[in-house]
């Protein structure tokens, strides 16, 4: 099966402040990996480090064997098989839901202007919210915001989807809608890193989960192994605060 990510002791500090100490993981394809653990753990920063979002201080990453590092501009076409979702939508509020979702197809991938609203219009029903295409930011809820925003990193149809805290920023009731969207891409066998504090979600979904803390993987397993065989005192008082 092909290695679709492969970081190798990522080392990352601001300052002197170290927050990713020798981290390594490798990601296959179709594999969903969710990393929990507790805020300022490091989980974020990793996945920003995944696309390039910040800089490592050393240590390889490569995606899909491409290594990245080199020029800006060969470090930005290896990211393309990247898709990110973040903990805020960072939609244009000027912009209709549809127009968000194209922006990127038209000005980085140069598609003409009705291949890229077929595609967007088709990434917006596949996140349940094509009759929405007309509607603008500030007349969505938070769960359609960040499921526009799913559509939208996935019109640049991405091998891979990165996920920092999808619904952290959302009222309790909208996170379900969300998170069907990720099964739903889950189930269609999309290769997913998923950072989340929804363990249900992570328990339910995921191939492999980690945890993560002071800039270190503690414990990775099966949903099964983490959630009901925990093995590190830290990974177990966790889960005791967190189920």
């Amino acid at each position: 099966m092909t290695t679709m990510i492969s970081a190798e002791n990522v080392s990352k500090s601001f300052g002197k402040h170290e927050i990713l100490k020798n981290v390594s993981l490798q990601v296959k394809e179709g594999e969903v990996v969710s990393i929990i653990g507790p805020s300022g753990s490091g989980k974020s920063t990793f996945l920003r480090c995944l696309n390039h979002l910040e800089t490592i201080n050393s240590g390889t990453i490569r995606i899909e064997g491409q290594i990245l590092e080199g020029p800006e501009k060969r470090i930005r076409e290896v990211c393309k098989k990247l898709g990110m979702v973040f903990q805020n939508f960072n939609l244009f509020p000027h912009l209709t839901a549809l127009e968000n979702v194209i922006e990127a197809p038209l000005t980085v991938n140069r598609l003409p202007t009705e291949e890229a609203v077929k595609l967007g219009e088709t990434f917006l029903e596949k996140v349940g919210l094509l009759e929405r295409k007309d509607f603008h930011p500030s007349r969505l809820s938070g769960g359609q915001k960040q499921r526009v925003a799913i559509a939208r990193a996935l019109a640049m149809q991405p091998d891979i989807m990165l996920f920092d805290e999808p619904t952290s920023a959302l009222d309790p009731e909208l996170v379900g809608e969300v998170l069907g969207v990720m099964k739903q891409l889950a189930q269609e066998n999309m290769t997913m890193v998923v950072v989340t504090h929804e363990m249900g979600f992570a328990k339910e979904v995921s191939d492999r989960v980690i945890f993560m803390d002071d800039g270190v993987f503690i414990e990775a397993g099966t949903p099964e192994e983490i959630f009901h065989n925990p093995q590190h005192p830290r990974l177990q008082a966790f889960l005791a605060k967190m189920i």
